[in-house]
């Protein structure tokens, strides 16, 4: 009788333990997969130009995990969904043809001498990437960070969150990109309001602007200089 609880208890725990180390097999498992997950996003993200924007997105949208640690993942594809999205505001905007031909001899042609479209683009290509500097200020701070995780309270899990996405990080390079681009969009604003309040004393020849008075056309080369 004695021999039969001892195999009895022998049985019992071996199935806890086994219990206990699917559970653990399965966490480390979870984990791994989240892990390579996000780690191959990241690498894709990297080289901006390159990238497989449907892809990231459709990356973005599923999930590879299940439980908390799904709740992980979709905060930080959340995450770097906004983040994602914020870059390729910025990217269109700096690929909009009319920033590097505002000043050209055809644009001048073409648009001027108001410059009525040149002038609507290039003042919504400032304020697109001023709010996008917003944005990307936004999510660089903790408490946005965090805003993502819902419906967590264990301490692993907020920590393995924490660790995976990142906390507050400096967007200073970004900022400075950004300003700098707005400040050479303002420049060129400047040109094209001077040639417009001007504009009868100004006309192109030979694909080169010329003007009817030198005083003008110092004060034009004045400000030219604030674009190069």
């Amino acid at each position: 009788m004695r021999r039969k609880i001892i195999i009895v208890i022998v049985v019992v725990v071996l199935v806890i333990v086994a219990t206990i180390t699917f559970f653990v097999i399965k966490d480390l498992q979870q984990e791994k997969s989240l892990r390579k997950e996000i780690d191959e996003i990241q690498k894709e993200m990297v080289d901006f130009e390159q990238i497989d924007v449907d892809k990231i997105s459709k990356k973005l949208k599923a999930t590879v995990t299940t439980g908390d640690y799904a709740k992980i993942e979709k905060a930080i594809k959340n995450y770097m969904a906004d983040n994602l999205n914020t870059m390729l505001t910025i990217s269109e905007a700096l690929n909009d043809e009319v920033i590097p031909n505002a000043l050209t001899a055809e644009n001048f042609q073409n648009d001027g001498p108001d410059f009525v479209k040149t002038r609507k683009i290039l003042k919504n290509t400032q304020d697109k990437l001023s709010a996008s500097k917003e944005t990307m200020i936004i999510l660089s701070k903790d408490d946005t960070v965090m805003s993502y995780l819902k419906n967590v309270d264990d301490s692993y899990y907020i920590d393995l969150y924490k660790e995976m996405v990142g906390e507050e990080s400096s967007v200073d390079d970004i900022k400075k990109n950004i300003d700098d681009i707005v400040n050479l969009i303002q420049s060129q604003q400047n040109v094209l309001e001077f040639l417009s309040e001007n504009k009868n004393m100004w006309n192109v020849q030979n694909g080169k602007i010329q003007f009817d008075d030198d005083i003008l056309l110092n004060q034009y080369n004045q400000l030219l200089l604030a674009v190069q």
